[in-house]
């Protein structure tokens, strides 16, 4: 009753995993409850059964965990937008108008690379129980707010809106980048020379830049804490507190909640299954002893989706975002762009952003998170290899005098756009869709670990690149991350968080680490296992 299951032999050398087709996933599995979303989407003669309103409860706690969204892009740019003019304030080249120096470009790389460093502490942190038992409203630490923000809203949305709601992560985010640059305009580009030292706004205003996020923090603080204080069904399910979980599931629905339940109502049927589904996942998951990510690796059931997540946290870091984005003022100038308009270029590139992530919200639920990501990452491939031949000294004499600049500008937009597109939008949705409730939270904080060492590796090595070679580096990882997707990627949408297509319901009976009569498969295995005992002992009898 699984999937229907393809093995590539050339991956079965390296790992022994297994790819499902994507077209399978819903089909396969035709059991209520198994991955199949307990609410039809919906035709022209039947209307769907579930019909959630677009700002419930579900949207007013989507409103307070996107805050973590907006800082999380914000803390991405923010520095890109005066560091240089930190530079000259705490006077890295020994001089009060320096910026360039070699102590400087390796200065401000630390410091760009840092919050990284910070944040992969915070993504360790959001695995441990005592912080995955706070739940996910705590907002606190860059590393642990990127990984709570979209598990949390995730997890409070209802399944017909999970794509939407989730893809508000990554929009987002690229709001908070567009504000850090955006903020940024009235400053002025560093000193040309010792004449022109840095007078009046140029001083301070870095200062406040720096501190605005702690602003944002506490209004954060208010809206989950005592304005719209919710936690996600599963949440309360694994507490134990199923009175509080009916009430919120039908709140997240519009709904109100009868003193009985009529099974002949589809929708209070449908509600009343979706429930089912937690509680006999929290059961199941609470059979087993808490599981490493170490030991799901060596676990079959396991393998593929820990593999799959890992590798697609370091891909949206690797493919070179964060190193553009930290460094566009410097890659912008080395493409021709004055500096006078380096700000103006970054804020044209980050408004775009916002544009793509918006349109990647309303296409996440209809096309899918598969074709998202390879749409995506293709784009950004061939962006980057444009990018590459525009910075070509070879091919200078193609271009009028100035086009340069602004041809490098539009393909770096184009590329920023495609990731807002795909990686952006859709990676840490489909992490939190394909980890069961026995691994999501040690898987998560892996990923997230992972992630943001790869964007610390990213960021701190990207200032040592030159354009040209920056292009030719993660339009190379681009590529290859584009053939991986294809190969492996398969198609989550309108699955149960708790029946995945990489970890089925159906196949927990191969798992090493999970009890066996955890799944269907194993209470059957154990009754017939019991009837052939009984039919030894009979046998013996009547040979005695």
């Amino acid at each position: 009753r699984g999937p229907v299951v393809h093995q590539r032999a050339f991956f079965t050398v390296l790992f022994p995993l297994q790819r499902r087709h994507p077209a399978a996933d819903h089909v396969a599995r035709a059991r209520p409850g198994e991955g199949v979303p307990m609410a039809s989407s919906g035709s022209a003669e039947e209307p769907p059964v579930l019909q959630p309103p677009v700002f419930g409860l579900a949207g007013r706690g989507v409103v307070g965990a996107v805050i973590s969204s907006f800082l999380f892009g914000y803390m991405i740019c923010v520095v890109n937008s005066c560091l240089s003019l930190i530079a000259v304030v705490f006077e890295w080249c020994g001089n009060d108008w320096q910026a360039d120096c070699a102590e400087s470009v390796s200065r401000q790389g630390m410091t760009n690379a840092s919050l990284y460093l910070g944040a992969a502490l915070g993504a360790i942190l959001s695995g441990r129980p005592l912080i995955a038992e706070m739940g996910s409203r705590t907002g606190v630490g860059l590393g642990l707010s990127a990984i709570a923000a979209p598990v949390y809203i995730a997890e409070v949305s209802p399944r017909e809106r999970r794509g939407a709601n989730a893809a508000m992560h990554g929009v987002f985010i690229t709001l908070g980048i567009l504000a850090s640059i955006a903020l940024g305009l009235p400053q002025s580009p560093p000193p040309a020379d010792s004449e022109h030292p840095l007078i009046g706004l140029d001083v301070l205003y870095w200062r406040f830049l720096l501190g605005l996020p702690l602003v944002l923090a506490i209004v954060q603080a208010v809206l989950l804490l005592s304005l719209y204080p919710t936690d996600s069904p599963s949440f309360l399910v694994q507490c134990g507190d199923m009175d509080a979980a009916r009430g919120v599931l039908y709140e997240i629905y519009g709904m109100t909640v009868p003193q009985r339940v009529d099974l002949k109502d589809k929708a209070q049927a449908a509600l009343a299954l979706q429930l089912q589904d937690l509680q006999e996942a929290v059961t199941l998951a609470k059979e087993v002893p808490r599981i490493k990510v170490v030991q799901a690796i060596f676990d079959p059931f396991f393998r593929m989706a820990v593999f799959l997540g890992v590798g697609l946290a370091a891909f949206q870091q690797l493919c070179g975002i964060n190193g553009l984005m930290s460094y566009s003022n410097a890659l912008f100038a080395q493409a021709g762009i004055p500096p006078a308009s380096l700000n103006a270029a970054s804020t044209l590139m980050a408004t775009a952003n916002v544009f793509a992530s918006l349109m990647s919200s309303r296409f996440v639920d209809h096309w899918g998170r598969r074709k998202l990501l390879l749409t995506g990452s293709g784009c950004q491939t061939v962006a980057m290899a444009f990018l590459a031949v525009l910075t070509d000294e070879r091919y200078n004499g193609f271009l009028p005098p100035g086009g340069r600049g602004i041809a490098s500008v539009v393909c770096f937009t184009i590329f920023v756009m495609a990731f807002s597109f795909g990686l952006g939008a859709v990676t840490w949705l489909y992490l939190s869709e394909i980890y069961p409730m026995e691994i999501r939270g040690a898987s998560l904080s892996s990923c997230g670990v992972i992630n943001w060492l790869s964007s610390f590796l990213v960021v701190f090595g990207t200032g040592f690149l030159s354009l040209q070679d920056a292009c030719h580096v993660f339009g190379m990882i681009c590529f290859l991350g584009t053939i991986g997707m294809y190969i492996w990627v398969v198609e989550t949408k309108g699955c149960s968080m708790e029946d995945s297509p990489l970890t089925p319901r159906s196949e927990r009976g191969t798992s090493h680490l999970l009890s066996n009569t955890s799944s269907p498969r194993g209470k059957y295995q154990k009754m017939a296992d019991e009837s052939d005992d009984e039919d030894s002992s009979v046998a013996s009898a009547t040979a005695s």
